[in-house]
């Protein structure tokens, strides 16, 4: 029975065993959060650099398609054909485009329907509707820029 007085190790290590378990699990928790938080921000940080890189492409686009069709539309009806031709191939290169982000590319793809709308009104000789291309751009990047974030489950 003296046995049973006398544990092998006493209680109070086992406590202490526990204590730093806890303790360094807590501690690996925190840096885990902190590691993760810091990704996060520099990911948001480099998304906002590359929209407004996307921002700036399609905007020089849109300058650029703009000061095309007014030329084009200035021309009598019988010389259109050949700015047409020219339209259509800038619309062509402005699909081409890589963008950097998923709101540039929802951008650059409503930027490509309005193109090609803008192009079919000048090929008729009742011009269609046609909306501003620049307006489009501008939409399209401000309304996903905002729900950036928002399809990742929380």
């Amino acid at each position: 029975m003296a046995e049973q007085n006398n544990p092998a190790r006493p209680a109070g290590n086992g406590r202490r065993t526990v204590a730093i378990v806890v303790g360094v699990a807590f501690l690996a928790s925190v840096t885990t959060l902190i590691l993760a938080l810091t990704a996060s921000h520099g990911a948001r940080q480099r998304d906002a650099v590359a929209i407004t890189e996307d921002s700036n492409d399609l905007q020089g686009v849109v300058s650029d398609w703009q000061a095309q069709v007014a030329q084009a539309s200035a021309l009598p009806d019988g010389q259109r054909d050949a700015a047409i031709d020219g339209l259509k191939q800038r619309a062509d290169a402005a699909s081409a485009w890589k963008p950097r982000t998923p709101c540039g590319q929802e951008a650059r793809d409503r930027l490509r329907a309005a193109m090609d709308t803008r192009i079919t009104s000048l090929a008729r000789v009742t011009p269609g509707t046609v909306q501003d291309e620049m307006g489009i751009v501008d939409d399209a990047l401000r309304t996903c820029a905002a729900q950036a974030g928002r399809d990742v489950p929380g």
